[in-house]
C-alpha cells in the first residue's frame, strides 16, 4: 500500500502484472451511451458510442469558442464492438480474450495482445476501466462465508482458519 501511494505521489503509473490485468474485470464508463446500429447500408453493425464533452468552466468557454458538439461520436470497429458488449463488469479480460481468439480463430497469444492493446485505448480515452480486487463474498449454503471457492492455506491443511 506505501509503495502505490508512493508512486502516485511521485508521478509514476503504478505497475500491474499480466496476471492481474487478465483477472481485472473491464466496465464500461456510465457517461458514455451506446448503442448498435449502421451508419452505413453496406457495413455490418457496430457499436455507436456519444461521448459527452467537458461541462466545467473551460470546457464550456472552449466549446464556445470553438463552437463544438456536446457529444463527440465514436463508430467501433467490428471486433472492437464484440468487445465493448462484452465490457460488462461480470466477464474478466481473460475469459474476454478467450472468447474473442474463438469468435475469430485467433490464437492465445493474438488475441491476447488485441484486446489488451484495445482495452489500454480505451483506457486511456476514458472510456473503460478495470476493476479489480476480489468480489463481495456471499454466505454460503453452510451459513459461512463462501470465499468465491478458493479456500485459504489453513483451510487447505484441515486447520481452523482462526487458529494459528
Amino acid at each position: 500500500m506505501i509503495g502505490y501511494l508512493k508512486q502516485v505521489i511521485e508521478g509514476k503509473k503504478p505497475r500491474v502484472s499480466r496476471g492481474q490485468v487478465l483477472g481485472a474485470r473491464p466496465v464500461r464508463n456510465p457517461r458514455v451511451e451506446w448503442e448498435r446500429g449502421r451508419l452505413h447500408e453496406d457495413r455490418p453493425e457496430v457499436v455507436l458510442l456519444r461521448v459527452p464533452r467537458r461541462a466545467d468552466r473551460w470546457g464550456n468557454f472552449l466549446a464556445r469558442v470553438f463552437r463544438l458538439p456536446f457529444h463527440r461520436k465514436i463508430e467501433l470497429d467490428e471486433m472492437g464492438s464484440d468487445v465493448w458488449e462484452m465490457c460488462d463488469g461480470t466477464l474478466t479480460v481473460d475469459a474476454l480474450t478467450r472468447a474473442v481468439c474463438a469468435k475469430y480463430r485467433l490464437n492465445r497469444r493474438q488475441g491476447e495482445a488485441s484486446v489488451t492493446a484495445y482495452m489500454r485505448m480505451l483506457a486511456e480515452r476514458r472510456l473503460l476501466a478495470l476493476k479489480t480486487g476480489a468480489r463481495k463474498t456471499e454466505p454460503s449454503r453452510d451459513g459461512g462465508e463462501s470465499s468465491g471457492g478458493r479456500k485459504s492455506k489453513n483451510e487447505r491443511r484441515g486447520r481452523a482458519a482462526s487458529r494459528r
